[in-house]
C-alpha cells in the first residue's frame, strides 16, 4: 500500500505542478483520472489527502511568498477534482443503498402480505379439511345405510319367498284335507242317505221330501267343498301340469261368471319349474278374479306363448280399463292384489306389467325366463 501511495504521489505531484504552472482544463481532467485510479485501487479520501499534502510540499518552494493565494486556490481546485470520483462513487453507493433499502421495505411488506395470505389460506385449508372429513363421514354413513337397506331388502325378499312357499304348501295341505277327508265324509253321508231311502219301507212323503232335500243340500255342499279345494290348490296343477290346470280353472270360471273365455297355450310352458308354474297360475287366478269383480267385461282372453328365452302370459279383458275402475274400487284392496302379483313375479326374476287402455280394457302381462336347469335349449343371439 505504501509503494502504491508513493507512485501515486509522484504522479499526483507532477500533474499538480503542471496545473499550477498553467491552469488548463486538460490537466484538471488528469486530476480526475488520478482520483478514479485511487478509487479503483481501493484507496480512501484520507489516502488522497495525504497524497495531496505530500505533493504540496514538493511543489511549493520555500522562496515563494506565503501569501500567494492563487496557488493555494489552484491547488484546492486540483485536489477537489481528484476527489470527484470518490463523491461520484459514494453518491452511487448512497443511491444504490437507498434503492436497496426501498426494495427491502417492499419485500418486507410483501412478506407481511404473504404471511397474511398464508394465514388466511391455512384457515381455508383447515375449513376445507373439516368439510372433506365431514363429507367422507357422511358418505360412509350413507354407504352403511345403503348396505343395511340392501341387507334388509334381501332378507325381506327371502322372507317373502318363504311365506309364499309356506302359503302354497298350506293351500296344498288344506286342499288335500278337504278333498280326501271332508269329501270322503260327505260322500259317506250321501251314501248313508241313499241307503236310508232304499232300506226304509213305507216312509211318508214328507220323510221322502226331507231326505231328497238333504241329499240335494249335501251334493251342493260337496260341490262347494271340491270347488274350494280347487281354488286353494288344484291337484291337476301338480299331477298334469300348468296348461290342463288353467283349462280346468277357466272352464269353471266361465261357468260361474258367464263370461266368454278364450285360452291358447304353448306346451313349452310345461318346461318351467314348479314354482314358476305356480306363479303363472296364481297371477291368472288373481287377474280373472279382478275382471269378474270390477271390469264389467264380456270376454277374457288368456294366452301363453314363448318369447325369446322365456314364457309370456297375457290376461286381457274388454271391460273397464284399470285406470277407470281404479276410481271406483277400494285402493287398499286393489293395491294388495296388485302387489301380491308383482311380488310373486319378482321372486322368480320375472317382469310384471299392467297395460290399461281406456275404453278397450286391461292387459296383465307376465314374462318369466326359463331356469338354466330347466332343460330348455335357449336360442343364441347372433
Amino acid at each position: 500500500m505504501n509503494s502504491l501511495l508513493r507512485r501515486l504521489g509522484r504522479r499526483y505531484a507532477l500533474t499538480l505542478r503542471k496545473y499550477l504552472a498553467d491552469e488548463r482544463e486538460a490537466v484538471l481532467e488528469q486530476a480526475y483520472e488520478l482520483g478514479r485510479l485511487a478509487v479503483a485501487r481501493g484507496l480512501g479520501v484520507l489516502d488522497m489527502a495525504r497524497v495531496h499534502l505530500g505533493a504540496l510540499e514538493e511543489c511549493w518552494r520555500p522562496d515563494q511568498p506565503a501569501e500567494s493565494r492563487c496557488g493555494f486556490k489552484a491547488a484546492e481546485t486540483f485536489f477537489l477534482e481528484s476527489l470527484s470520483p470518490f463523491e461520484v462513487t459514494h453518491r452511487g453507493f448512497r443511491e444504490t443503498n437507498h434503492k436497496l433499502q426501498h426494495l427491502i421495505g417492499t419485500l418486507e411488506k410483501r412478506n407481511v402480505d404473504l404471511a397474511e395470505i398464508n394465514r388466511e389460506l391455512q384457515l381455508e385449508i383447515s375449513e376445507r379439511k373439516r368439510t372433506e372429513k365431514a363429507l367422507r363421514e357422511s358418505q360412509e354413513h350413507l354407504r352403511e345405510l345403503f348396505n343395511e337397506a340392501r341387507r334388509m331388502e334381501d332378507s325381506w325378499r327371502h322372507l317373502s319367498s318363504q311365506i309364499l312357499h309356506v302359503q302354497e304348501e298350506e293351500r296344498r295341505r288344506i286342499s288335500r284335507e278337504l278333498h280326501d277327508q271332508v269329501g270322503q265324509a260327505l260322500t259317506a253321508v250321501s251314501m248313508t242317505l241313499a241307503t236310508l231311502k232304499t232300506d226304509t219301507p213305507g216312509y211318508s212323503l214328507d220323510f221322502g221330501q226331507k231326505l231328497a232335500d238333504a241329499q240335494y243340500l249335501l251334493r251342493e255342499t260337496m260341490e262347494a267343498v271340491h270347488c274350494f279345494a280347487r281354488e286353494l290348490r288344484p291337484s291337476i296343477l301338480d299331477e298334469l301340469g300348468l296348461l290342463p290346470a288353467l283349462r280346468s280353472y277357466l272352464k269353471g270360471f266361465a261357468n260361474r261368471t258367464g263370461l266368454r273365455v278364450h285360452f291358447c297355450g304353448n306346451g313349452i310352458a310345461e318346461k318351467l319349474s314348479g314354482e314358476q308354474k305356480t306363479v303363472l297360475f296364481r297371477v291368472a287366478q288373481e287377474s280373472l278374479t279382478n275382471v269378474a269383480k270390477h271390469a264389467r267385461a264380456s270376454r277374457v282372453e288368456v294366452a301363453i306363448r314363448k318369447v325369446g328365452a322365456g314364457i309370456c302370459m297375457e290376461v286381457a279383458d274388454n271391460g273397464k280399463s284399470f285406470r277407470e275402475r281404479r276410481r271406483n274400487s277400494a285402493r287398499s284392496k286393489k293395491r294388495l292384489g296388485l302387489l301380491g302379483m308383482q311380488e310373486r313375479v319378482r321372486l322368480i326374476h320375472g317382469k310384471f306389467t299392467v297395460k290399461p287402455q281406456p275404453g278397450k280394457g286391461t292387459t296383465v302381462r307376465v314374462v318369466i325366463p326359463f331356469n338354466s336347469g330347466a332343460g330348455v335349449a335357449l336360442p343364441r343371439r347372433g
